[in-house]
């Protein structure tokens, strides 16, 4: 598949007078052209400020994207002016944000949202632009759009609000979506419908997706790659089916074992003990170390390299899975520090 977004060594900190904040430490993916890509992990993990990062719309003055590049088919995304960027944002990347409520302006209406969209970006007469914006709402399940264009964000519902926000993002065809918990605070019914209509546009311009969450069962619906965070890292990468079928790295058989199974039988959940550390607090040796069942004395003292499966598409950040011998070794698979 022909790659579209490149992330290389990607590390954005925070600072201030006491401290130096690693919200995202040293990152390195790829994602191809009509792709789904998942980004999970739990609250915290810097998966929001990978996705911050690859827009440039970290907060200033005290983050800053320290080290690391973001070339879009080519173009090194960090090297270029506000100006330019404001370019690509909306036009080449398109971002669905976390909450539709605070993502839309509420004393504009729904039409004029979208229509300075269209208007900026593909420079169309207005008359143009609202007729366009029409199409889109009625293209992601929005009944009524020829009034609907007229309310304001308030009158509609939060599924409604959502598809909004699809729409605006999908409005100028985007190489790129990224969508940061595209269906959280969304009841089942409307998350089964925004992820149909997610993947429905996908296909019809083959629009990549950046899918953040920390919803297993989305994952399993849209992605077909999966990426763990955990504490501003990688901890695992691999398809969909590797990650549910046979997750490797501790951190990911916690999250997998998490989901309650509708077909087994009814007793306790299996939650991960502790919590991810605070990015000031990260401890020495491997992050995950403190909740893991199978840590020994390396883990605690050094960090572990990213390791990629020879001849395949796996990689995980855990001693287990060296090639060289002593303790933990984690059997037949064979894995080199990438």
């Amino acid at each position: 598949m022909e790659e579209l977004l490149q992330v290389s060594n990607l590390k954005t900190y925070f600072f201030d007078k006491r401290k130096t904040v690693k919200a995202v430490d040293g990152i390195d993916f790829k994602i191809h052209k009509g792709e789904t890509l998942a980004l999970v992990g739990e609250s915290g993990c810097g998966k929001s400020m990978t996705s911050l990062s690859i827009m440039r719309l970290v907060p200033e003055p005290h983050g800053k994207i320290v080290e690391g590049d973001v070339y879009l088919e080519g173009k090194n995304l960090v090297d270029l002016s506000e100006n330019e960027m404001c370019k690509v944002r909306g036009n080449d990347i398109s971002m669905i944000f976390q909450e539709p409520m605070t993502s839309l302006n509420p004393v504009l209406t729904i039409g004029e949202q979208i229509v300075e969209v269209i208007t900026y970006h593909k420079r169309l007469p207005r008359k143009k632009a609202v007729q366009q914006a029409i199409e889109l709402l009625k293209l992601v399940g929005i009944p009524r759009a020829e009034s609907i264009i007229s309310d304001y964000p308030h009158r509609l519902s939060g599924g409604m609000r959502q598809r909004v926000m699809i729409a605006m993002a999908m409005s100028c065809d985007p190489k790129l979506l990224i969508a940061d918990e595209p269906t959280t605070a969304l009841d089942v019914t409307i998350q089964a419908q925004i992820l149909d209509i997610m993947k429905d546009l996908s296909k019809k311009v083959n629009t990549s997706i950046l899918l953040i969450t920390h919803d297993l069962g989305v994952v399993s619906e849209l992605a077909e790659r999966v990426i763990v965070m955990y504490a501003g890292q990688i901890v695992e990468q691999a398809t969909v089916d590797d990650i549910f079928e046979e997750p490797l790295h501790p951190y990911t058989q916690g999250l997998v074992a998490s989901v309650p199974d509708i077909d087994g039988e009814i007793g306790r959940l299996n939650p991960i003990k502790g919590n991810v550390p605070t990015p000031e607090e990260m401890p020495k040796g491997c992050r995950f170390a403190p909740r893991c069942e199978h840590a020994f004395d390396r883990c605690f003292s050094e960090q572990p390299q990213l390791l990629e499966k020879k001849y395949g598409t796996r990689a995980v950040r855990c001693f287990l899975y060296e090639d060289e011998k002593g303790a933990g070794n984690a059997g037949n698979e064979q894995y080199t520090h990438r």
